[in-house]
């Protein structure tokens, strides 16, 4: 279980807030959505304000020492680049081996069988454990990412714009790899993207952000999108816009009134959604 209390990063991201039981959330949001802030904070890579749980365990609360035995083994990042991931001075095989005699799991021996489990589940030739980063084409970088990123079955991922660098037939690779590496760890995800078809293939729970503020969630948000920013994201018409005074999106929507321009939207519960917007529950 993962839960979210008021997780705020100055001027980047509002009092993110979320509880989530079982499955896979899904951020969706433009790349001026702010949503990489959530994972960096999480990732304790900025300052941040508020709490994030993993069964009930604030990792943000911990010491620098505890979170670092965290890393790999409770949470985990596959960031969009994944040339980021890995040190260009060590082959692909040192960065298990490194990770696994850090953490105390086991020895040399023991972390190269493990990558091989994990390599040739992904489909990739065991010879590419002994190359290096600079020498992986995208689509191969990325399913060593997927495999370093799960291969101590941490119970959260974080997965960030899957599809960057990638064509259409790659990305697809991509999630299909993910789907499997899912079905093995049992690990959960939490995929931040701009592609509501990469969101709807690994989430079971969506929240739509805006500007560093969730606008709307819940299971359903992509069937039956509720805000006018969801419905104009999904429909493919929405165009850049400046935030508002009060809803972010009042300088943009169809159905902004002189209320939406100067007060912040409260939100409400409209069916199985959560949406925060002046419209309903009318």
């Amino acid at each position: 279980m993962i839960e979210y209390d008021c997780l705020t990063v100055k001027e980047k991201l509002e009092c993110f807030s979320l509880r989530q039981t079982v499955g896979n959330v899904g951020i969706l949001g433009e790349e001026n959505s702010n949503k990489e802030y959530l994972a960096k904070a999480s990732m304790r890579l900025i300052s941040s304000t508020g709490h994030f749980y993993i069964n009930g365990e604030d990792v943000l609360s911990v010491s620098p020492e505890e979170f670092k035995d965290y890393l790999w083994v409770k949470l985990s990042e596959i960031p969009s680049d994944p040339y980021l991931l890995f040190s260009e001075l060590y082959d692909i095989k040192s960065h298990f081996v490194e990770i696994v005699i850090s953490h105390g799991i086991g020895d040399k021996h023991y972390a190269e069988e493990l990558a091989l489990e994990y390599v040739k589940l992904l489909g990739l030739e065991t010879s590419i454990l002994d190359k290096y980063t600079f020498q992986l084409n995208p689509i191969d970088a990325k399913k060593v990412e997927i495999a370093l990123a799960s291969f101590l079955n941490p119970e959260v991922i974080f997965v960030e714009d899957i599809g960057s660098g990638l064509n259409d037939v790659q990305v697809n690779v991509i999630l299909n790899s993910l789907l499997d590496m899912e079905s093995v760890t049992g690990s959960s995800f939490v995929v931040l993207d701009n592609d509501p078809a990469v969101i709807s293939r690994l989430a079971d729970y969506v929240v739509v952000m805006y500007k560093g503020e969730t606008i709307e969630e819940g299971e359903d948000v992509l069937s039956f999108p509720l805000h006018p920013y969801t419905q104009a994201y999904l429909g493919g018409y929405l165009r850049p816009s400046v935030a508002g005074r009060g809803c972010k999106f009042s300088m943009s929507c169809p159905f902004s009134s002189s209320k939406c321009k100067e007060e912040r939207p409260k939100g409400t519960n409209v069916g199985s959604s959560f949406v925060r917007c002046n419209l309903y529950p009318w």
